[in-house]
């Protein structure tokens, strides 16, 4: 039998008169990946800063390893045991990888600082995790997918039991999704419990143990994923059946309003970006981060050259 890691039971938190988890229960496993999912993202920022940040909650209780943590989370109880991984990175960029991975870890600044046995830790954990990276490089200098391999490298360095994963491949080409998900397993393998929280949900399907469905900040269901397919997840998520997820498009553009022509900035990597835009017609503009998608409006609204 697995150990259980995390338990919430009747969980309720409010943040201004609004309540954002209401009488919510949930547990999760070692060696556990759990896809987390809801229709408005209600509740699921609310369970992250319950899990990962340390934030009180109004009734309820909450166990991790199977010890009552009082009524609440506290710093004392919880350090480094849940880590999270979202897209607003908590490195710092002007320090190596090797100081990141000990620069914020509770009493680091009491310690004296030895760089050749930090290196020396730092080196071990990411040859635990099949990891080569450069200790002495900048973060700055790394790219989307290192930086969040660094993050992992660090929750593994602080023992960490419980990863919260937000969002993670928003960023990230389907090569490096291949590789996450290589990292992801051996996590797993590793007996850490996994929180994967995405809107894409062929990933949470693939990678996932079991899903738990949220709506409106309640438990709405946890089923194994295997058991799941995409209709019956939407289905739980909304509360009905959606039989028209795409509608057929009934508009009909009318004349042009927008001309943009062999655009370019001065100082960005923008480089001769064309298209129209016309009455009645909704343009999406793609790509990933770093692409240019920021750099075209800010152009068209005269923020950047």
């Amino acid at each position: 039998m697995k150990q259980e890691i995390l338990r919430f039971e009747n969980v309720t938190c409010k943040k201004d008169g609004a309540v954002y988890l209401d009488n919510f229960s949930f547990y999760m496993t070692a060696g556990e990946i759990v896809g987390l999912l809801s229709v408005n993202d209600r509740g699921i920022k609310e369970l992250i800063e319950l899990t990962a940040k340390n934030h009180p909650i109004d009734a309820g209780r909450v166990y991790m390893g199977g010890k009552l943590v009082n009524s609440y989370l506290n710093q004392e109880e919880t350090s480094n045991r849940i880590y999270q991984i979202d897209q607003k990175s908590s490195l710092i960029n002007n320090l190596s990888i090797t100081d990141n991975l000990f620069v914020m870890r509770p009493g680091f600044k009491k310690q004296v600082i030895n760089e050749w046995v930090l290196r020396e830790q730092a080196d071990r954990v990411l040859k635990q995790l099949s990891m080569d990276l450069d200790l002495n490089k900048r973060v700055e200098r790394l790219t989307t997918m290192e930086r969040i391999m660094v993050e992992i490298a660090k929750a593994v360095s602080y023992d960490s039991k419980i990863i919260v994963f937000d969002e993670p491949t928003s960023s990230l080409t389907e090569t490096e999704v291949e590789h996450l998900f290589r990292i992801i397993d051996m996590l797993k393998q590793k007996g850490c419990g996994i929180i994967y929280i995405s809107h894409k949900m062929d990933e949470i399907l693939r990678i996932s143990d079991d899903i738990t469905v949220m709506r409106d900040g309640q438990w709405v269901a946890t089923r194994p994923a295997k058991e799941l397919t995409m209709e019956e997840i939407i289905k739980l998520m909304v509360g009905r059946e959606l039989t028209n997820r795409f509608p057929p498009k009934t508009n009909k553009p009318g004349d042009v309003i927008l001309d943009v022509q062999h655009i370019a900035g001065k100082y960005t990597r923008l480089k001769d970006a064309t298209f129209q835009l016309r009455k009645g017609e909704v343009l999406g503009i793609a790509g990933l981060d770093g692409s240019g998608r920021t750099e075209v409006l800010e152009n068209l609204f005269g923020a950047m050259t």
